[in-house]
């Protein structure tokens, strides 16, 4: 019967390509797959935090093409970062309108990494928009985020794709990864900084992938630049088809349809 699955999710870091994101969990809304509880690192701890506030797939996907999400992301004049993203701005409060994590519709954890001890950080309570900028917090892009005793950066330089909070849970774990293994290398400055990326986090995501009952990904996404905003409509609709072909295909193994 269809709507009888509840699933945790988690959702990888990749920047721009988080529109895959936007677009496989339209389609777990489509096929009426409930998220039960979600985690995320980086690009994709700013959809989980929106995804734990009850923002639907398409609303988050409008924030994200805005104009005003672009002005999130300010030049920092080279202190400690080239960007530095807007804290207090309007935007961020409609992409997760809620506070707090231990405030959120289902449990929600954001993974950071503590640059001082190297130690990787999951937070399931705190102040929802601080810790989900200092989990995408990728130096040095970006400056460091001081938070409590801690001093946070990206979660992907550790934990690219977070399904350790999540495995104790009783629902079926669905991760979605924005860097498929079979990643090529390219020649100019920029893609050379996007594989460096890839592979500080290929080796763990492997073993995530492993821990997964189903992981969602595609060879396309090689295709889609981390630093542009001109390709969301295309890499949405690529997670949106893979998204649900996978879960239909997932769901009919399981026998739910």
């Amino acid at each position: 019967m269809a709507g009888a699955l509840k699933i945790s999710l988690a959702l990888s870091g990749g920047a721009a390509r988080g529109a895959f994101h936007l677009g496989v969990i339209a389609a777990l809304e489509r096929n009426n797959v409930e998220i039960a509880a979600v985690s995320g690192t980086s690009i994709g701890a700013v959809i989980a935090v929106s995804v734990g506030s009850g923002v639907s797939a398409f609303d988050m996907f409008r924030l994200f093409k805005s104009k005003a999400f672009r002005k999130v992301f300010q030049f920092n004049y080279f202190k400690k970062g080239i960007l530095r993203i807007n804290e207090k701005a309007t935007i961020l409060k409609e992409i997760a309108p809620i506070d707090r994590l231990e405030q959120m519709k289902i449990p929600t954890f954001v993974t950071c990494v503590d640059l001082p001890s190297g130690e990787i950080v999951r937070f399931n309570e705190g102040e929802t928009i601080k810790l989900a900028i200092a989990s995408s917090a990728l130096i040095p892009i970006f400056r460091p985020i001081v938070y409590e005793n801690y001093t946070l950066i990206d979660g992907g330089f550790m934990d690219n794709l977070p399904v350790e909070p999540l495995l104790g849970l009783p629902y079926p774990l669905v991760s979605v990864n924005l860097f498929p293994l079979n990643t090529k290398p390219k020649s100019h400055l920029l893609s050379s900084l996007e594989r460096a990326i890839y592979l500080s986090i290929l080796a763990s995501s492997k073993q995530q992938i492993e821990q997964s009952d189903l992981c969602i990904s595609d060879s396309s996404l090689d295709d889609f630049g981390l630093f542009t905003f001109k390709q969301l409509e295309a890499c949405f609709e690529l997670g949106y088809r893979k998204g649900c072909e996978s879960i239909l295909t997932f769901m009919s193994q399981k026998s739910i349809i």
